[in-house]
């Protein structure tokens, strides 16, 4: 899996400032930083909605962003996914993650796009995307070992960690300025 380096850097000036986003909150400098480089955006009014949950065509987008490989996504066509028709707004991103390896769907060949993603698909996603999916099963079964690969690796700092619960998009910007910082402000 090739990913594009995007030398983000976590604590310089910040351009993004949501409304909604208070400069002291515990996530105001991820979702800023995230923000300034596209991977997370704001709603029509400019809001950021740090409490509202992220669905799982959503996060498959964010996943895809993070990747590089927005434009990629964009030309896909179709989903392999049969909920998931030639006209839903996230069709591309789901089938790139699907055809990446970051997502599956269900054993009935739906994806669910509408549901809200939860915290540990989530992590799932973001340690299939960078490529410690093997270490995750060789540390356990989903989703305890992918859990753990994630809390290895400082991924999950600051994160409310409930199992099935739907995670919210402040959750989604400290779990990736997280890896972010793990990686030094770079990935590749």
């Amino acid at each position: 899996l090739s990913m594009v380096c995007y030398c983000l850097l976590i604590g310089g000036a910040l351009a993004a400032n949501f409304p909604d986003v208070p400069e002291s909150a515990a996530y105001a400098e991820a979702v800023n930083v995230l923000a300034d480089n596209g991977i997370l955006n704001g709603d029509e009014n400019g809001n950021f909605n740090p409490n509202n949950t992220v669905t799982r065509a959503e996060f498959s987008a964010i996943i895809c962003r993070l990747l590089g490989v927005e434009e990629d996504a964009k030309v896909l066509t179709q989903s392999k996914f049969s909920d998931v028709s030639s006209s839903h707004w996230a069709k591309g991103y789901i089938a790139k993650a699907a055809e990446l390896g970051i997502v599956n769907g269900n054993e009935d060949g739906t994806f669910k796009p509408e549901d809200k993603v939860t915290f540990e698909q989530a992590v799932k996603m973001l340690i299939c995307a960078i490529g410690f999916e093997e270490n995750a099963k060789e540390a356990g079964s989903y989703p305890d070992g992918y859990i753990k690969i994630a809390e290895k690796y400082g991924y999950l700092q600051g994160i409310d960690k409930a199992i099935g619960k739907a995670f919210t998009r402040s959750n989604v910007a400290v779990l990736l300025a997280n890896y972010i910082n793990e990686q030094g402000g770079d990935y590749e």
